[in-house]
């Protein structure tokens, strides 16, 4: 019977990080695929502690990162999205 109860250290969410993540702080990159035009131009990777999501920054034309928090200019993008969008052919 005890093998079919759970205990409090089974049903307890843990946080699972990247000890290593791929990508680091300071990575540009420049999205122009997909049908949403709020994500084209071009991002840098702010935090890379939740890898394989990456908060990414908008950089504005003159080179500086956007402080908003807004949807348009703070995004979560999955590694392979930004992989993509580095070795895309142009």
């Amino acid at each position: 019977m005890d093998r079919f109860t759970k205990g409090p250290e089974k049903t307890a969410s843990v946080k699972v990080g990247c000890k290593y993540p791929v990508l680091p702080v300071g990575q540009n990159f420049i999205m122009d695929f997909g049908s949403q035009q709020a994500l084209h131009g071009t991002w840098q990777v702010v935090e890379n502690e939740e890898a394989p999501f990456y908060l990414c920054s908008r950089v504005f034309e003159n080179g500086k990162l956007s402080r908003r928090k807004s949807a348009d200019h703070r995004r979560k993008f999955f590694e392979a999205e930004i992989y993509l969008a580095l070795n895309k052919k142009s």
